[in-house]
């Protein structure tokens, strides 16, 4: 019986062993990603803003963007959750025409719940008619 032990204890320094490895994974890639937000959110230019709709889920909406090619960063200015989209050193009619699609046919959440017909509109836009007012809010 004094044997019976050891399985276990090598069972549990592999566990320690891959927890340890995991954050020396993980912590370089979150601070870039929060280094990446962060300098997204500080620009004024070259950074296309889009707000997220109620009831939508703003992780669904960059998983989609990030598929396609796009960077993106959540932010949360005055209570309104956004979307910010890179444009540096990409023509900004291609990059508002593909994010726009992408945007329009990304679903409601990460369940892959379709998301309800809407009209993508970015910051810098005029408001539509059809659309409520809104008051802008510098990205």
């Amino acid at each position: 019986m004094g044997g019976a032990g050891l399985p276990w204890m090598v069972f549990g320094a592999l566990a320690a062993v891959l927890a340890f490895a995991g954050i020396l994974v993980m912590v370089p890639w979150v601070r870039a990603e929060m280094a990446r937000e962060d300098e997204l959110a500080s620009r004024d230019r070259d950074v296309l803003g889009y707000e997220v709709p109620e009831g939508q889920d703003p992780t669904a909406i960059l998983a989609a963007l990030s598929l396609a090619g796009i960077t993106a960063a959540p932010v949360l200015r005055h209570g309104r959750r956004l979307v910010l989209i890179d444009e540096r050193g990409r023509r900004d009619s291609v990059v508002r025409r593909k994010a726009r699609s992408v945007i329009a046919h990304a679903p409601l959440n990460t369940l892959g719940d379709p998301a309800p017909p809407h009209a993508v509109r970015f910051l810098d836009e005029p408001i539509e008619p059809d659309q409520p007012d809104r008051p802008e809010v510098a990205t």
